[in-house]
């Protein structure tokens, strides 16, 4: 398996805008940091915004924050919202026309990617580290 650019730059979009959280970062600061270009960016933004993990703020000091603190956003939501629900075949997350013989080993590898990614907060990805030490 493997996980998209646009999944790959979101995750770092996301943990710099967490790294300055609570404060707007610039859409030219996050492309010189992560080094896409800014209609990739915005793409990506968007998919974001649209999954509820940051907000565009308009103007001549707008940006991206997150909309929620670091300790509250997962990675999880951050590359479900950029890799189409991370659904590895799509008998995992809606029922097939008929039996899928491979059904356990598809939603076993689906649900441990899901739970992994949704225990890592954006703050841990920060300061690596996790809630539990």
């Amino acid at each position: 398996m493997k996980i998209s650019s646009q999944a790959h730059y979101g995750l770092q979009a996301s943990i710099i805008l967490a790294r300055n959280y609570p404060k707007i970062v610039s859409a030219t600061e996050l492309e010189k940091n992560i080094g896409v270009s800014k209609k990739y960016l915005e793409r990506i933004m968007r998919a974001l915004s649209t999954a509820g993990a940051v907000k565009a703020n308009r103007g001549a000091s707008g940006g991206y924050t997150l909309t929620k603190s670091p300790k509250e956003l997962s990675c999880g939501v951050i590359i479900r919202a950029l890799e189409n629900d991370l659904k590895i075949v799509d008998c995992v997350v809606k029922p097939c026309s008929r039996e899928c013989e491979s059904l356990f080993v598809w939603r076993k590898l689906y649900d441990g990617i899901n739970e992994i990614l949704d225990n890592i907060s954006l703050y841990d990805a920060v300061f690596n580290r996790s809630e539990d030490k």
